[in-house]
């Protein structure tokens, strides 16, 4: 079967004890059966500071998944002092789980074809997306069915660096809602949908659209304070988190408008100096993720409120942050952090994602009205 992948694929490499925020802390590994059953098998090797009779007994059971038993410090116990698989250097790479010999790389499985890419997770993974101006993904395919060519078109439309980001989305998201009441698509309303002159036709219908960037906020900060509970909980990824959470709840309780406004006013004019990555992220996740095997319109609508949910949050995690820091610029390295972290708690499964809308929100479906609020920018948009 035919595989695609983008243009920077082959381009990763992992930088292992280099790397700033390493998979193997504060995540979940999950172990597969196969990997589980050889453990059992397998003593530990004589370096790990707190040995075990085998290798299995560092796993625990949660949410029907077999997953790595962190330690107090929430690393994978088999990680040494240098950063570096202990794993690995006592038995090779063979005795590794599956999610560990494939991360950062996903793979989805069409009936014409597979996907190849990479996820956000890893700070390596952007770094390759900060070099490229733009990102590029292959079309050469077999497979031309509509939701292929909606893809398709999306993707052209995120990758039009005339068209702000914000922008992009929400017209994407229109365009979407629009294709699903009018259900079943043909080329011909793609076509229609994603032409010049109806793109152009919702720029203007966009520009007079009242959103207070207040109001904007408000949303945001719940909905990164929701996204933050249960990691909390478990303590996981506190030193970003803890932050930005006090920040939010002090603003919720009251902080002045005139100084946010003009807060967040400084922010956006930093934040909007890292447009071609978020550019690069976002094209990225409309490739990796918006259309799942055996996916149909609706799914598709799902996934983009899940987009665009992720870049909200990081880009409302990135003001809270800059506050908080009283900073004057906003650099690279806490742009790229933020995308790992809120991409590693939103890294959810597609029935996962159905759950926690239908449970944080009355409809599945969110009306455009939302989707516009959250993604307000109080500048364009007026």
């Amino acid at each position: 079967m035919k595989r695609i992948r983008p243009d920077y694929y082959n381009l990763f490499t992992c930088t292992a004890n280099q790397c700033p925020i390493t998979c193997c802390q504060e995540w979940k590994i999950s172990v597969d059966p196969d990997t589980y059953h050889q453990w059992k098998t397998l003593v530990p090797p004589k370096t790990i500071s707190m040995p075990k009779s085998n290798l299995a007994d560092y796993t625990i059971q949660k949410e029907d998944c077999t997953i790595i038993s962190l330690n107090e410090q929430k690393k994978c116990p088999f990680l040494d002092e240098k950063k570096l698989c202990q794993l690995v250097t006592a038995y090779g790479d063979c005795v590794l789980s599956q999610t560990c010999k494939i991360f950062p790389r996903d793979v989805h499985v069409f009936d014409t074809h597979e996907e190849e890419t990479m996820m956000p997770c890893c700070p390596a993974v952007i770094d390759l997306w900060n070099q490229k101006e733009i990102l590029s993904f292959p079309e050469d395919f077999e497979n031309d069915s509509v939701l292929f060519q909606i893809r398709s078109a999306i993707l052209h439309l995120i990758q039009n660096t005339k068209i702000p980001l914000e922008e992009c989305l929400l017209e994407i998201f229109y365009i979407l809602l629009e294709l699903y009441r009018n259900e079943p698509v043909t080329t011909e309303m793609i076509e229609d949908y994603f032409s010049s002159a109806t793109v152009r036709q919702l720029k203007s219908a966009i520009e007079e659209i009242d959103l207070p960037i207040l109001h904007t906020m408000e949303e945001c900060n719940e909905l990164i304070q929701d996204l933050s509970v249960n990691y909390k909980k478990e303590g996981l990824y506190l030193s970003y988190l803890n932050p930005i959470l006090s920040l939010a709840e002090q603003i919720s309780e009251g902080y002045e408008q005139k100084d946010l406004q003009y807060q967040w006013e400084s922010f956006y004019y930093e934040f909007s100096s890292f447009q071609s990555l978020l550019r690069n992220y976002l094209s990225n996740e409309i490739f990796s993720n918006l259309l799942m095997p055996d996916a149909d319109l609706k799914d598709m609508i799902i996934q983009m409120q899940w987009i665009a949910l992720e870049y909200t949050a990081i880009r409302q995690s990135l003001f809270l942050k800059w506050i908080s820091d009283r900073s004057t610029s906003l650099k690279y390295e806490t742009v790229r952090d933020y995308i790992v972290i809120i991409s590693r708690m939103t890294g959810y499964e597609e029935d996962d994602i159905y759950e926690y809308l239908e449970n944080s929100f009355q409809e599945l479906i969110w009306d455009w009205g939302y989707f516009a609020l959250i993604l307000s920018h109080g500048n364009d948009i007026k």
